[in-house]
């Protein structure tokens, strides 16, 4: 790769970085605290979809979600952020069906996952 293609690549991982980080913490924030201040609904949801342990896995979910959210917002372990977001939007695709938010979630994800590298980081 030539030295003008890696300092393009650096420069778009640069701007599209914190875009992802801010956008992920802010889909996930909603979803996370949902599952507390609403949570029988969200049991009642999550039985609906025949997933088990309902009661159990509300808070879990609940939990990882807002962990990951703050892990985004803090702008501290984004990728551990983004690998835990990883299978809780393919569980929700795959369970309650594809939307634009957990699609969109699981595709940032992805992104930061390959972006967030040393050379990223130390310019954002």
């Amino acid at each position: 790769m030539s030295h003008e293609t890696e300092e393009t690549d650096l420069a778009i991982g640069q701007h599209l970085r914190p875009l992802l980080r801010y956008g992920m913490a802010g889909l996930l924030l909603a979803p996370g605290a949902s599952k507390f201040l609403t949570y029988g609904t969200s049991v009642r949801f999550f039985e609906s979809l025949g997933l088990p342990a309902p009661s159990i896995l509300v808070p879990i979910v609940g939990t990882l979600e807002l962990g990951a959210a703050a892990l985004f917002l803090l702008d501290r372990a984004p990728r551990i952020a983004a690998l835990i977001a990883v299978p809780i939007m393919v569980v929700a695709a795959g369970t309650a069906g594809p939307t634009w938010q957990n699609v969109g979630v699981l595709a940032a994800a992805l992104v930061l996952i390959a972006l967030d590298t040393p050379e990223v980081r130390r310019y954002t």
